[in-house]
């Protein structure tokens, strides 16, 4: 063990302080008994924004004070050492030094310093950087001072002997001091003297030495036990009252010094104070004898663990059966690495076993600072820091950036990552893998009808569902909403998948009980296979979504893998995208009507705005190939506001040269409900501008519209109804509309969707169902729209029926304008010579 009065003869003992220092993250600084400097690490001249230069040129404490007050570093404050209490201690070489606070304005920082006095060798100072703690602590500054007040009251008392009286007086402070209370110990003379060592006692009344004076000073430290038998140490400082050389009163400032006096005592040689100079910073020290493997664990380790002194054997071995199986390789790793002289020092983070069971992060860091003639190192020295909270936050972001928080499958980006790692095994292994999209059907239903918890919980159970029907090498994600992505990978042949694939739909058509509600869903499916339809992620990636594209439009509950034709029409989606966005500006769009007949009498009196698309370079567009890619993208939205807007001026028209009761229908998608142009002109306003009421338009709707639980939609619906324009429910019978549905929002027509009416025949249950619709579309006071009518026995069965109208090849195809009004000129004029 080096003394700390070994310090200035040697070299090596200079050495091994200059390593010491190093290896501390604080800043210290030493000065020799002359008040120079004689070391300083290297974090020093950082802290104190001081050039190596000056330090290395061992200026006084005062110089560097006074450099640092010519800069102007300590933000208008007074020069440390004008202090009187400094200038005495430093004078007399032997009062206490108190720590002090540098604010160094020019850098924003604040430095806490600890100023100790080395035994006839000078001063040793430590600077810690606590700006975080002072500017957190200035925000917290009301509740502070009642801290500080608290901490203050439980350090310090005061007390007063009357010794003309025999009475004792003591303040709080001084209570809690000697772990009492005053409702359960009453200070006297008699009573406090068992509280005093006999040192005590004979250096308490060595104090008393009259001066001539009416009141004389002392100051004393005496070990003292407290009612609860602890032995702690006290510091009394105060003032005697004389009289006639007698004294007669004492009053007293007494503070516990019990820690200060424990670290003077641990300060009796220099290998003492450098190490609780480390552990003063929260570290915690190790001291290792390399050769025999003899390691010094400091109390501050052993506290991190949950040890006490001698709980541990003094071995690096001792210490190393405590560190976690899955770290303790690289550990020694490193270690040997360092003792190899590879690196410079060793870091390594890795968890230590506590006492109590439970695993502790720690940043181990130290260095050899001795070695033998041979180079073989002899002495390793280090700190643990505790980092636990730190890899615990750490955990959490990066479970929170991989996961999904609801389901606890990964997430995109993981899936990502697990597909891309999976993707190398199957390349090195010669094997396949399959990426699948899932999309639950009917999902949104579900959501809009039992609401979101419900939702959740068919989302939780539907990822349960799913892996159970893989093994543990595949890989289930969640990708959002009710999209999940499932990795089957290490296939030998793709045919492996067909065990898999339909126990897939199976498990996810199986119904679902939420709550007290049973529901059912059921899923689409797009696979793709590596290698055999690419090698890519992002192809993957796309090949699937291709697929699952074509299970939902081929019906849905089903799988499609990809193809070639797949990408094919994928292009062509996309090219339709493209072509799209440009057809409304480029005035490609025409509108056409298709005649909705009274069944009763014959006239037409309604029609039905229906768009079409005139490519430039494809020509007529099928809606049914471009209605779904509006939809998808969104412009569907503006094409809507195209549509009323032609349709209301044409039933302008109409309403002069037709009937003045003339009604066109319009088709509104349920984007149109949910995202609304806020820019765009209401219906209702456009129709008065033109001087048109509000029935002279129909709404069209679909049945899943009326399930929607946003008030934007449910709002809008009911407007409309205020409003007087009409409500028409579109493809009746294909959704999951309910009688209360259809009152809620005072529906004007029903239409029977052209799947009943296509085969209606005597006798066939499609004309039960018509039937049953319409009459209770009467009793509801709805009228009834049949589609699709193409034969003169549909319309006949659909009139016997009381069907109000009726739509469809047997009356028109949708024409333009002028075939609308030539038809219509046609079916009066044939009207008219029937009667």
């Amino acid at each position: 063990m080096i003394k700390y009065s070994e310090f200035n003869p040697g070299q090596e003992t200079a050495d091994f302080w200059q390593t010491l220092l190093a290896s501390i993250s604080q800043g210290v600084c030493v000065f020799d008994a002359n008040g120079y400097i004689s070391l300083f690490n290297h974090c020093l001249p950082e802290l104190l924004d001081l050039p190596e230069e000056f330090l290395a040129s061992r200026p006084s404490l005062r110089e560097v004070y006074d450099f640092q007050m010519q800069r102007g570093d300590f933000a208008g404050a007074p020069h440390p050492l004008d202090n009187p209490s400094w200038e005495a201690s430093l004078e007399d070489g032997q009062g206490l030094i108190p720590d002090h606070l540098l604010r160094l304005k020019h850098l924003g920082r604040t430095l806490q310093v600890q100023t100790k006095r080395l035994p006839g060798t000078g001063l040793i100072q430590i600077f810690a950087d606590v700006s975080d703690y002072m500017q957190a602590e200035a925000g917290r500054k009301r509740a502070n001072q009642l801290l500080f007040a608290t901490q203050a009251i439980a350090e310090l008392g005061g007390w007063e002997v009357d010794l003309q009286l025999n009475q004792v007086t003591w303040t709080d402070g001084v209570y809690r001091i000697f772990d009492t209370t005053p409702q359960a110990f009453t200070p006297t003379p008699v009573t406090i003297r068992p509280l005093f060592t006999e040192q005590a006692l004979a250096i308490e009344k060595a104090s008393y030495q009259p001066m001539g004076q009416p009141t004389s000073p002392h100051e004393f430290e005496v070990e003292v036990i407290t009612l609860k038998g602890r032995h702690i140490w006290l510091h009394s400082r105060g003032t005697t009252n004389w009289v006639n050389d007698r004294a007669v009163k004492r009053t007293a400032i007494v503070q516990d010094i019990t820690r200060r006096k424990q670290t003077e005592l641990a300060l009796r040689d220099s290998e003492a104070r450098w190490k609780l100079a480390l552990e003063s910073v929260g570290d915690g020290l190790w001291d290792l004898q390399v050769q025999s493997g003899e390691q010094y664990l400091s109390p501050n380790l052993l506290r991190m663990y949950g040890y006490d002194d001698g709980e541990l054997k003094s071995s690096l071995d001792e210490l190393d059966a405590l560190i976690h199986p899955e770290d303790i390789g690289r550990l020694q790793h490193d270690r040997q690495a360092h003792f190899q002289g590879l690196t410079p020092t060793i870091s390594n983070e890795h968890r230590v076993l506590c006492k109590d069971g439970s695993w502790k992060w720690v940043h181990s860091r130290g260095m050899v600072i001795s070695r033998d003639v041979q180079g073989q190192p002899l002495r390793m020295i280090g700190t643990h820091s505790d980092i636990t909270e730190r890899k615990t936050a750490d955990a959490l972001v990066w479970q929170q950036a991989h996961f999904d928080a609801l389901t606890g499958l990964p997430n995109r980006r993981l899936m990502r990552e697990r597909l891309v790692q999976e993707i190398k095994k199957c390349r090195r292994n010669r094997l396949k893998l399959a990426l699948l999209f899932i999309d639950l059907d009917h999902f949104k239903e579900v959501n809009d009808t039992l609401g979101h918890d419900r939702g959740d919980e068919l989302l939780v159970e539907a990822a349960r569902r799913i892996q159970r029907c893989l093994r543990e090498v595949d890989t289930v994600a969640r990708m959002g909403g009710d999209e999940f992505t499932v990795i089957v990978t290490g296939l030998s042949d793709e045919a492996n998948l067909q065990g898999i694939l339909p126990k897939l739909l199976y498990a996810l058509s199986a119904p679902f009980q939420l709550g007290l509600d049973q529901v059912f869903v059921s899923a689409s499916m797009g696979v793709t296979v590596y290698p055999t339809d690419t090698l890519e992620v992002e192809d993957l990636l796309k090949n699937a979504d291709q697929a699952l594209y074509v299970a939902k439009a081929a019906g849905r509950n089903r799988f499609s893998f990809f193809t070639a034709a797949l990408q094919e029409a994928a292009m062509q989606r996309a090219q339709l995208t493209h072509d799209l966005r440009a057809a409304l500006p480029a005035q490609e769009f025409c509108i056409v009507y298709q005649p909705i007949v009274t069944l009763s009498s014959g006239e037409i009196h309604k029609a039905e705005a229906l768009i079409r698309w005139q490519h430039p370079q494809r020509g007529l567009i099928s809606p049914a190939d471009f209605i779904p890619v509006a939809e998808s993208s969104g412009l569907i939205v503006e094409m809507g506001e195209w549509v009323f807007a032609q349709a209301a001026a044409q039933v302008k028209a109409w309403r002069s040269r037709l009937h003045p009761q003339f009604q066109v229908s319009v088709n509104k998608s349920p984007l149109q409900f949910e995202n609304p142009n806020p820019n765009h002109v209401p219906w209702i306003e456009q129709l008065r501008a033109l001087g048109l009421p509000g029935e002279s338009i129909v709404v069209e709707i679909t049945e899943g519209l009326l399930l929607s639980t946003s008030s934007g939609v449910v709002e809008q619906l009911l407007k409309l109804r205020d409003q007087g324009i009409n409500v028409s429910l579109d493809d009746f019978g294909t959704g999951y509309s309910s009688l209360s549905y259809l009152q809620k929002f005072d529906i004007d027509f029903i239409k029977i969707d052209q799947s009943f009416v296509r085969h209606l025949t005597p006798d066939s249950t499609n004309l039960v169902l018509c039937q049953a619709i319409i009459a209770m579309a009467h009793a509801l006071g709805m009228k009834v729209i049949a589609e699709g009518v193409e034969t003169a026995q549909q319309r006949d069965l659909l009139a016997a029926a009381g069907c109000d109208y009726a739509q469809g090849y047997l009356y028109s195809r949708p024409v333009n304008v002028t075939e609308f009004e030539a038809m219509v000129k046609r079916s009066e004029e044939a009207l008219d010579q029937a009667v």
